[in-house]
Formats: structure tokens, C-alpha cells, sequence
């Protein structure tokens, strides 16, 4: 059962510092929504607007590929600020996002967005902020994905993807690891699945992954190997 809308917005980093009354005014126009895993928020077609906030759940950006698969962007987890953050809908490559867990979300229509940042300048410099964090987070995905061999590729994306399952602002007793199928690490890494399989394996094996079911971390060992790529 989803806590007051109030209650996650003052944990997320973008209005940090606002009152508890700026915050009940700011709460009185946002729309909250539920979405059933699968369901999508918005797809490439899609003219989008709001600013969405998700407070419980998992939702998985992706855009369609030349050859048809997916190419995962991000998985976002409670705290993650998506959508028309840039304040131009025009602005991105289109993509979808898709719920990969139960998702409760909050929707600040463009217009109340804007609004928001007029009366409070501080919260536009942290939405910018949030922005540029996800762009260097892209580069540095893309620099995985252009210059590191598999095996790198592979550890450079479990260290974000387990980044994102710390930094969730749920209590830790409530928190739902991001589950990473092989196909899923796959089409973030731009490798086969096959060949996801075989370099996940190896490094289990050599102990810089632990993997339980679906639920894989690095170990110290990881950890110490992608601080080296960088």
C-alpha cells in the first residue's frame, strides 16, 4: 500500500529544502496513477508532457532498435524523476516506458511544472542537475558500450544497476531488487544473449558477481575491477 503522495515527494532530491506547506501546495496538483507491470506510461509515439515521479515500483526506458530488439536507456527505481524533465517535449530521442514492476507514480502536468519552477528557482537547478546526471550516466554507457570488451561491459552495467537499487528512497526493508534476466543485461550491454550468458558466468565463477536467482551484485572484487576502467 503506497504512503501519502507528500511523503515521497519531500524524499525526493528535487525539492529538497522546500517547507512542509510549499510542499502541501505543491502536492495539491499532482495526479497519482497505479500501473499494472507491463503497462506503459508513454511510447515513442507519444507527445509527452508531465513530469512523472515514480514513488513505488520499477519502470524501464527503452527505445526499438535498427534489427527490432530493445535497447534498454535506464531502469528507473522510487525517486526517479523521468519524462519531459528537459522542459521541451520535442527535446530526446523518442522511447517508451514501460512499468517492469507494479508502479505507483506521480504526474506534474507541464504547465504546474513550470509554474513550481517560477516560484522556486532552486528546484529548477536540481531538475537540471537530475538531468545532467542522467546524461553522464548515458555516456557513460555509450563509452561501455564503444570501447570496453564483454566482459567490461557487463561489470560496468551491474555497478549501475545496483547503484540505482541503493539509492532508491524507500526504507531498505521495502525495497525490490531490480531483477536482471540475461536478456535484459543484454540489451543494455548491446551483446547476444548467449554471450551475456557466457561472461556472466565467468565472472560468478571467478567472484566478481554474486548472483541469487535474479537478484546480481558485484562483490568488493567487481567493485575494485570496474574502479579500474575508469
Amino acid at each position: 500500500m503506497p504512503r501519502p503522495p507528500l511523503w515521497y515527494l519531500k524524499a525526493v532530491e528535487l525539492f529538497e529544502g522546500v517547507s512542509e506547506e510549499q510542499m502541501h501546495e505543491i502536492v495539491a496538483g499532482v495526479i497519482d496513477r497505479t500501473y499494472d507491470r507491463k503497462e506503459y506510461i508513454y511510447t515513442a509515439k507519444d507527445h509527452v508532457e508531465n513530469v512523472y515521479i515514480l514513488k513505488e515500483g520499477e519502470v524501464t526506458l527503452y527505445r526499438a532498435g535498427t534489427d527490432g530488439r530493445r535497447v534498454v536507456l535506464d531502469i528507473l527505481k522510487p525517486g526517479a524523476v523521468f519524462g519531459n524533465i528537459g522542459f521541451d517535449p520535442e527535446a530526446g530521442e523518442p522511447h517508451y516506458a514501460e512499468v517492469t514492476q507494479k508502479a505507483y507514480i506521480c504526474a506534474l502536468p507541464k504547465n504546474y511544472f513550470l509554474q513550481i519552477l517560477a516560484r522556486r528557482p532552486d528546484i529548477a537547478l536540481r531538475a537540471f542537475a537530475v538531468l545532467n546526471r542522467r546524461i553522464t550516466q548515458y555516456e557513460m554507457q555509450i563509452r561501455a558500450l564503444s570501447s570496453l570488451h564483454a566482459r567490461d561491459r557487463i561489470l560496468a552495467t551491474i555497478r549501475i544497476i545496483n547503484e540505482k537499487d541503493d539509492q532508491s528512497i524507500l526504507p531498505k526493508v521495502l525495497r525490490k531488487p531490480i531483477k536482471i534476466t540475461h536478456e535484459k543485461l543484454g540489451s543494455m550491454t548491446g551483446l547476444s544473449r548467449e554471450t551475456t550468458t557466457k561472461q556472466l558466468n565467468e565472472l560468478h565463477r571467478e567472484g566478481f558477481v554474486e548472483i541469487d536467482h535474479k537478484n546480481i551484485r558485484l562483490t568488493e572484487a567487481g567493485q575494485r575491477a570496474v574502479m579500474a576502467l575508469v
